[in-house]
């Protein structure tokens, strides 16, 4: 069996989008913790399918992630992959982009300024299409903006979208909603027509699975391996001592092949379950993302 890894740079973000629940402290990881990365990667080469890096804004901790590239490479060549704001690309940044990542997320947010002229010269200079997804974050009253941002981005030849509407808020409203659906139907059928159009973030939703958590493993600043990597979220905090796995200083993912996470998916599912009974709309929000990704897996199938 073979992992993702996903690893924390930093709990630094220099957005401050208002529906995130992640803990920004600012702490970035030491450079104790680097050098230990670079020896689990080294010692766990049999067992790493992807090395994620995240945030926070991972790219506040481009040394680190540079670092890092540069002793393992030759380890996990061309499996990088990275969650980035775009708002701290540079020409060095994108040389470390099209050499050695296999898979590039650019989060954008409707309540964020997001510059398409630049993001788009980079992408274009670097050759960066074809390991490329759009993280489309859509918030509650931004659905319009959202929408904006979806057109201009394919109009200009981008065809990867992951699309992520804002879970277990309470800002979500009727209008909010019935516009949500008006931007999915109308991203969708495009890709009735499109077959370049590559779409994620439709799966049913069920409490025994957590899309995150199926052969992923997380690791904070400190080093400290987890099960998911929700435990960056004050909802989620309460499981982080259940989801704790180890220590990357001590750690084998040779021992993981054959773990039992039973006790961990519960946990997981019982504290979703709990938050989809009582926050404002959440049923409504996953039948609507239940039915399009009914609709895409008949499109596909």
């Amino acid at each position: 069996m073979k992992f993702q890894i996903i690893s924390h740079m930093t709990t630094l973000c220099n957005y401050d989008c208002s529906y995130c629940d992640v803990d920004k402290d600012g702490i970035f990881i030491s450079l104790k913790t680097r050098d230990d990365i670079i020896d689990f990667i080294k010692n766990n080469r049999n067992y790493i399918e992807r090395f994620k890096f995240f945030g926070g804004e991972p790219l506040l901790g481009f040394q680190h992630i540079s670092h890092i590239i540069d002793a393992t490479s030759m380890t996990l060549w061309n499996n990088f992959e990275i969650v980035t704001n775009t708002s701290l690309l540079s020409e060095k940044v994108c040389e470390y982009l099209e050499r050695y990542f296999s898979h590039i997320f650019f989060s954008i947010d409707s309540e964020n300024d997001f510059s398409f002229e630049r993001v788009l010269s980079f992408i274009q200079k670097y050759n960066l299409e074809t390991k490329l997804h759009f993280n489309l974050v859509i918030s509650p009253w931004k659905e319009e903006e959202a929408l904006e941002q979806f057109n201009i981005l394919y109009d200009e030849g981008m065809r990867g979208f992951n699309i992520l509407p804002v879970y277990f808020t309470q800002v979500w409203e009727k209008q909010n909603l019935e516009n949500l659906w008006k931007l999915m139907k109308y991203i969708l059928d495009i890709s009735l027509s499109d077959s370049t159009l590559r779409l994620y973030g439709f799966q049913e939703n069920s409490w025994e699975n957590t899309s995150l958590a199926n052969n992923t493993i997380f690791i904070d600043v400190y080093g400290d391996i987890y099960y998911s990597d929700i435990v960056t979220t004050f909802m989620w905090q309460i499981l982080k001592d259940k989801l704790k796995l180890g220590n990357i200083k001590y750690f084998d993912l040779q021992t993981l092949e054959h773990y039992d996470f039973s006790m961990q998916k519960k946990y997981i599912s019982l504290l979703e379950k709990k938050n989809y009974d009582t926050v404002k709309w959440q049923k409504q929000l996953h039948k609507i993302m239940d039915y399009f990704s009914e609709y895409l897996n008949k499109k596909n199938g």
